[in-house]
């Protein structure tokens, strides 16, 4: 009897590490945690979509090392007009002060002293009390473009996030401030830090989460046996 009562007490705290141990191995979960947006010819995303054509936003679909991407183009009408802006769910995010990281898929290609800003919707220092915060207003330093011709990722780390739609229209752009084309092919915008490494294939962790069944199943045998 006393054997039997090791066994349910050692399997029911086995059960509570497990499932605490399942859920954690998530990791971020997607339209919780973060949002996210996958440009190409048809964008598809949750929470975060790039703003249409208009103004000095202007993108157009492109191919870049056969991923299918968005490119902002230089110069379409004039220097310094190939913005990207995109707008945040008000659900997700809208007004206050928040604590956001932004992650970028981008394609490493351009001019010799090409570069990449990134101007948010903040509380902090800025034109527009803050509405266009970036590099300029010591935010973080730009985007250098390395020539890798590569697809890499970026992440841009906004401690004074405000995201109330007040960047013409918008809560974030990216551009080049008048040094060539720019290439994007996915857009994340997180609630907590990223995972570090970044994998942008496998964002939650999911191949690494506990397979309860099969767990169960090799424990049990085992706490059988030593009893």
């Amino acid at each position: 009897m006393q054997s039997r009562m090791i066994l349910l007490v050692s399997l029911t705290s086995f059960l509570v590490l497990l499932v605490c141990s399942s859920l954690y191995a998530q990791g971020p979960v997607d339209g919780v945690d973060y949002a996210w947006v996958d440009l190409g010819t048809e964008d598809a995303g949750v929470l975060l979509s790039l703003a249409a054509n208009g103004g000095d936003g202007f993108t157009e679909p492109d191919t870049q090392a056969g991923v299918d991407c968005k490119k902002a183009p230089f110069p379409y009408d004039g220097p310094g007009h190939n913005h990207m802006y995109f707008d945040v769910d008000d659900s997700f995010i809208m007004g206050g002060e928040n604590e956001v990281w932004l992650v970028t898929e981008y394609f490493d290609s351009g001019e010799a002293d090409a570069a990449i800003d990134c101007q948010y919707d903040s509380n902090g220092a800025g034109p527009v009390e803050g509405a266009f915060r970036g590099a300029g207003d010591g935010a973080f330093d730009e985007l250098a473009i390395e020539n890798t011709e590569t697809w890499r990722i970026h992440i841009w780390y906004m401690p004074d996030a405000r995201f109330e739609n007040r960047g013409n229209g918008h809560d974030c752009r990216f551009s080049t401030h008048a040094r060539g084309d720019m290439w994007f092919n996915r857009v994340w915008v997180f609630l907590t830090e990223p995972p570090d490494p970044f994998d942008p294939d496998n964002i939650s962790g999911d191949v690494a989460a506990v397979q309860a069944r099969d767990k169960l199943t090799t424990t049990w045998g085992t706490l059988r046996q030593e009893s």
